[in-house]
């Protein structure tokens, strides 16, 4: 059995792959991962895990006789400490390696872009020198990270949907995968809920990006806004607060508003740090930006929704959707 252990859109790889099973629901922590493993697809509530823990040895047993138990797991590792990785790196040591990039997040914890890579670098240390590491080129942490490698490294350009899938084709031919395969299979992929989803909502189109935000995921979202729009079709990013961003964090939201008003005609702001963005507007949440929406959209308007998960920008996105089947225009009263 292969493990690949990976900060990817993981349903890109496993589909490429085939007979694989993937982290879902963002199972990536010190619980969540070792019930992938376990395959567990969901979260257990405190009487499900008491009973998981007192059948695991006769679950380990089964799995491991098991003739359906995949031969490949793609595995995301999460982390929201320092040292979390080293950690779940030795629950399940990867033989492929992914690191897509480097940037703030979970800075609040880890403190500073140095205390990331190093963080990071544990899923590139882990991989055995049988093993590949891919790693993200368009950031300047590539030479810290390969230097950690025991393996073959490959870079790869790119960013978002594209750099996801020139990731798949490089796992898919490690593990053997034909390229006619892993062709059919990226040409037949849709994007995971919530991640860069193109919707079409009556008069509006919208991108819905809500699962989470920093301000790499941020600024891509933003040049995707900007690519995609017709000349001449406003553009409104919708822009919930990011969290987990430490001492700095006040600084990273004022950098970020004005890049969005060089991607967006109007930005719309959610949540207290959202203030930070000098916004056209403000909400100090998403279901009272939710309650006002038509106030403030047009028909023909081509909308981003971002935010960090906990502001919860889906609620925007479920409210444009509930309009849109009702058949109510943008502008329409509720």
């Amino acid at each position: 059995m292969s493990m690949i252990g990976a900060v990817l859109e993981r349903p890109d790889a496993a589909r490429v792959i085939g007979p694989a099973a993937h982290t879902v629901r963002n199972m990536n922590d010190d619980i969540g991962l070792p019930l992938t493993v376990m395959r567990y697809e969901r979260w257990l509530n405190p009487p499900e895990t008491l009973a998981a823990v007192l059948l695991l040895p006769f679950r380990t047993l089964a799995l491991a006789l098991s003739p359906r138990y995949p031969k490949v797991l793609v595995l995301e590792f999460g982390t929201h400490s320092e040292g979390h990785l080293h950690w779940l790196v030795k629950v399940a040591r990867p033989d492929i390696g992914v690191v897509t990039t480097i940037g703030p997040a979970h800075l609040d914890t880890l403190k500073t872009i140095a205390g990331v890579v190093h963080e990071k670098g544990a899923v590139v240390q882990a991989v055995p020198a049988a093993g590949l590491v891919v790693l993200g080129a368009d950031h300047e942490h590539v030479a810290d990270l390969e230097a950690l490698a025991k393996c073959r490294v490959i870079k790869l350009p790119g960013r978002g949907v594209e750099l996801a899938r020139e990731i798949a084709r490089a796992v898919g031919l490690h593990l053997g995968v034909s390229t006619q395969t892993i062709e059919a299979a990226l040409a037949s992929h849709r994007p995971e809920k919530g991640r860069l989803n193109l919707l079409q909502l009556g008069d509006l189109t919208v991108i819905d990006d809500h699962v989470n935000a920093n301000p790499l995921s941020m600024r891509l979202a933003l040049d995707t806004l900007n690519e995609l729009a017709r000349p001449g079709q406003r553009r409104v990013a919708m822009m919930g607060a990011m969290l987990e961003l430490g001492e700095e964090t006040v600084r990273y939201h004022e950098q970020l508003g004005a890049f969005a008003r060089q991607r967006a005609d109007v930005v719309i702001g959610v949540g207290e740090l959202a203030r930070q963005f000098q916004p056209d507007r403000w909400f100090a949440s998403s279901p009272e930006c939710a309650d006002h929406v038509e106030e403030f959209l047009l028909p023909g308007d081509f909308l981003l929704v971002k935010g960090s998960s906990s502001i919860q920008m889906n609620l925007i996105v479920d409210r444009l959707r509930t309009r849109s089947d009702a058949g109510s225009p943008p502008g329409s009263p509720g």
